[in-house]
C-alpha cells in the first residue's frame, strides 16, 4: 500500500507507525520496497509516496526446556 509523506520523518518511526515494528526485518523490507530511499539518509523527505510492504513473519525459533 502506497503512503504520502507529507512532513519529514525518520525512517524507524515510520516503520514503527506502519507496519507494528522496526525490528524483525521491517526496515529492511521498507527499505527494498522503496529502492533509492536509503540513500537519501535517515529521513523521508516529504511530500514523497513511500510503499509500505506487508510487515515479515518473525522467525519462530525452536527452545529446549532442559529439564524436561
Amino acid at each position: 500500500m502506497k503512503r504520502l509523506i507529507i512532513e519529514p520523518v525518520r525512517l524507524d518511526i515510520l516503520a514503527k507507525e506502519q507496519m507494528g515494528t522496526e525490528r524483525d526485518g521491517a526496515m529492511e523490507a521498507l527499505l527494498d520496497a522503496n529502492p533509492g530511499l536509503a540513500r537519501e539518509g535517515p529521513f523521508v523527505v516529504a511530500p514523497r509516496f513511500v510503499e509500505i510492504p506487508p510487515t515479515p513473519e518473525k522467525p519462530t525459533v525452536p527452545t529446549v526446556n532442559p529439564w524436561d
